[in-house]
């Protein structure tokens, strides 16, 4: 597994106060719900170990996405089995744990979002990719998203800023991020990025 190479990049991120992304009511509530589905499964998964505050900081991206897409009655408790699920499925996890996450998604009957949450989480590591360049940084693979949470977290709270005004949703997400280079839509995508980038600047700054 590759990990963030850049000797910058990995000390800003341990120089990073994961408290502070905690001080928010809704990744603090997030953190608690992760605590109690592991618990409460006995789920021993390696990446939510090793990526929590990585892991915790995409909840709320994930029920924004849900909410806009008009699924009712979506719970805390879905929306993080729903996001470790479909990580799980992007790492190609396919252990005992991850079929007991698969049987409570099909018990809840919420299943059909799998791959809608998937396909979400991939265009978020895609667009993550653009943001870390602008920083001068290159990111590899989807681990290095959950593991430097130092800009990741500004990242997704910019992006669950543009759910609420653009309209996005699991859905639509996945469509602007697929159709980048192709004409007109490229510069869509260029000014979605760009806007997230400023955001992203703003909110470090402000940490």
């Amino acid at each position: 597994m590759k990990y963030l190479q850049s000797f910058e990049l990995h000390n800003i991120n341990e120089n990073f106060d994961y408290n502070l992304l905690l001080e928010d009511k809704q990744y603090s509530v997030y953190k608690r719900v992760q605590d109690k589905t592991i618990r409460k499964l006995r789920l021993n998964l390696y990446f939510v170990g090793t990526f929590q505050m990585g892991v915790v900081a995409l909840y709320p991206v994930v029920e924004a996405l849900v909410k806009k897409s008009n699924i009712p009655d979506i719970t805390p408790e879905q929306i993080v089995l729903l996001t470790i699920f479909s990580i799980a499925q992007i790492l190609h996890v396919f252990d005992s744990d991850v079929k007991k996450i698969k049987q409570e998604l099909e018990k809840e009957g919420i299943m059909h979002i799998v791959e809608h949450v998937k396909n979400s989480l991939q265009s978020i590591y895609k667009i993550f990719s653009f943001v870390s360049r602008s920083f001068g940084k290159i990111v590899d693979v989807f681990t290095d998203m959950l593991a430097y949470v130092a800009l990741s977290a500004p990242t997704y709270m910019a992006i669950v800023e543009l759910v609420s005004k653009d309209g996005l949703n699991l859905e639509t997400l996945p469509q602007k991020v697929l159709i980048f280079g192709a004409g007109a839509a490229a510069f869509t995508f260029k000014s979605l990025i760009e806007t997230i980038i400023a955001i992203v600047k703003n909110k470090i700054k402000k940490s």
